[in-house]
């Protein structure tokens, strides 16, 4: 079989990346996400911005308001970089 790390702590990363690279065959990283971390292009567009607004809306008008507090709480982070 393939060496494979799984990490799911953020302190986690920066070892279990160098555990992989420093392996001698081939190796897989299994990275754990929160459900709800968003991944960011490099560059936003504006048709996008408008995708992500209109899902926003949509969720809470169809009363899933608590998936949007819990997407700001989850990327509070990478929103304040942002911004």
């Amino acid at each position: 079989g393939i060496h494979g790390v799984r990490v799911t702590d953020p302190g986690d990363v920066e070892a279990s990346i160098r555990e992989v690279l420093a392996h001698p065959g081939p190796a897989l990283l299994d990275a754990v996400t929160a459900r709800t971390e968003l991944s960011m292009p490099p560059k936003i567009t504006l048709e996008q911005m408008k995708g992500f607004t209109l899902y926003m809306a949509k969720a809470i008008i169809s009363g899933r308001g608590d998936e949007v507090v819990e997407l700001g709480k989850t990327n509070v982070g990478l929103l304040k970089r942002l911004f």
